[in-house]
């Protein structure tokens, strides 16, 4: 009798093979082996591609283009790379994008129909909600199709964090050198950078932009900073790059930035995921790169904000005329003054339309912003994806037997809740490092149904070869 007779034989065995197909572990005494593992080749240069465009993803400002970063310019290669790979192989493809999820983009789309008439700039208003369908949908279903194996997750996690590790060093070198060091080759320009003084903004095209990114992928850092299948090499490496992303809030002076992280290391450490040993070595960590930055601070051209003096500046505490924070208030209430005159259409879901509808600026709040620029089905169609995207999380969470799973999604499931916090004070509805977390956690749900769909043929074919040699005895 073979492996393969046997693990169709018994409920354990087909457990086996799911997780090893899973893990993408290579196992040639499976018959669905050659099946499984040829999307993985055939995909390699797309996936290349895709991890290289994670790796930029926190670079809004490097733009070799006006109209797409570096990022997108290797999203886009990857999408054209994977369709003609599908087309030239007719290579089987299943995305697994929960329904919810589609449906709630569609219900979005149809508010931003309605909204288009009425909206000031009709054209960006579309453009808008196609680039939200593209950096949402099109995107989410691109990773689950070329990212076929847990390894492929963790290695995309690990550009991720790097992305914004190298923001950080060019924060910390922005101090130390002057804001406009990097003017030359990015679209950051003298004139604008004079409004941030005392913070500092990276490769990303706002002060808010690089201190949000940062705080969303910290659940991810501490977690491959702790945790034990690295090598003591790749922890000090991951170590070091936690520090640059925890610089990265520090310098960018943003204080939705701090509570979104504050928010994620709370959940780690609720969830026991992270013990108090590893917690202390965090805490090492940050004692050990703010005395850094104090340091390099000191030495710099330019002086940085305390996380203090942004509070105490965004609450008014100081001069009032600063009171970003409440400023932001007046404009969610403005916001909510105009849903209630027009909640059923909206203004336009592009940044202009949007100030154009208010008081000159966009609201700064995910969900007011699409409610107030595509109206009432916007609102509701980004309420599904959210409770779509949570829900899938914690199925994942729930369904995963390994406990590197467990963390790995634990890991994105903090990393999208920061999002959705830090959403509540910034207009981040179509900026992609903050649906990262989404776009990794959709290939590991699709990993698991196709290992799930996999298991089931495997004791199918088992089970009715168990009959043919009943019948044949």
């Amino acid at each position: 009798m073979t492996l393969l007779e046997g693990r169709g034989r018994s409920g354990a065995g087909a457990v086996a093979y799911l997780t090893e197909v899973r893990n993408g572990l290579p196992s040639s005494t499976t018959v669905p082996h050659r099946s499984m593992h040829e999307p993985e080749s055939k995909f390699r240069f797309a996936r290349v591609l895709y991890m290289l465009g994670l790796s930029f993803v926190a670079a809004s400002a490097l733009r070799p283009v006006p109209s797409l970063d570096v990022s997108d310019c290797f999203f886009l290669g990857s999408l054209i790379v994977a369709a003609c790979t599908v087309v030239l192989t007719s290579a089987r493809v299943d995305p697994a994008m929960p329904g919810l999820l589609i449906l709630g983009c569609v219900v979005l789309c149809i508010g931003a129909a309605i909204s288009l008439p009425a909206s000031f700039y009709t054209l960006d208003a579309f453009g808008a909600a196609a680039k939200f369908v593209y950096t949402t949908v099109v995107w989410f279903s691109l990773g689950a199709i070329i990212l076929r194996t847990r390894r492929h997750i963790e290695i995309a996690i690990a550009m991720w964090i790097l992305s914004i590790a190298i923001s950080g060093l060019a924060a910390i070198a922005q101090v130390l050198f002057g804001q406009g060091i990097f003017a030359s080759f990015t679209t950051n320009e003298g004139p604008t950078l004079s409004i941030f003084l005392g913070r500092q903004i990276g490769f990303s095209l706002h002060p808010n932009d690089l201190g949000g990114s940062a705080a969303i992928v910290v659940a991810p850092a501490i977690l491959f900073a702790a945790s034990r299948i690295w090598s003591v090499r790749m922890r000090y490496v991951f170590g070091g790059l936690l520090c640059l992303v925890l610089a990265c809030i520090a310098l960018s002076g943003s204080v939705d930035a701090f509570v979104a992280s504050v928010v994620s290391v709370l959940i780690l450490s609720i969830s026991r995921h992270v013990s108090f040993r590893q917690l202390v070595v965090v805490a090492v960590i940050l004692a050990a790169g703010s005395i850094s930055l104090v340091a390099i601070n000191q030495q710099g051209a330019s002086s940085v904000l305390s996380p203090a003096d942004r509070v105490a500046q965004t609450l008014g505490l100081a001069d009032p005329s600063l009171a970003t924070g409440l400023s932001r208030l007046n404009l969610d209430a403005v916001a909510w003054d105009e849903i209630v005159r027009n909640p059923l259409s909206g203004v336009g879901l592009d940044p202009g339309s949007n100030a154009a509808g208010l008081q000159g600026v966009a609201v700064h709040n995910m969900f007011l912003l699409v409610w107030v620029g595509a109206g009432i089905f916007g609102f509701v169609g980004l309420l599904m994806m959210v409770v779509s995207l949570a829900s899938t999380f914690a199925a994942e969470y729930k369904r995963s037997a390994a406990r590197l799973e467990r963390t790995l999604v634990l890991a994105l499931g903090t990393s999208f809740l920061s999002f959705v916090v830090f959403g509540l004070a910034a207009p981040v509805l179509i900026i992609r490092y903050g649906w990262v977390p989404a776009a990794l956690m959709l290939p590991l749900h699709a990993q698991r149904l196709r290992a799930e769909r996999t298991a089931r043929l495997v004791q199918l074919k088992g089970a009715n070869h168990g009959l043919g040699s009943s019948d044949h005895n």
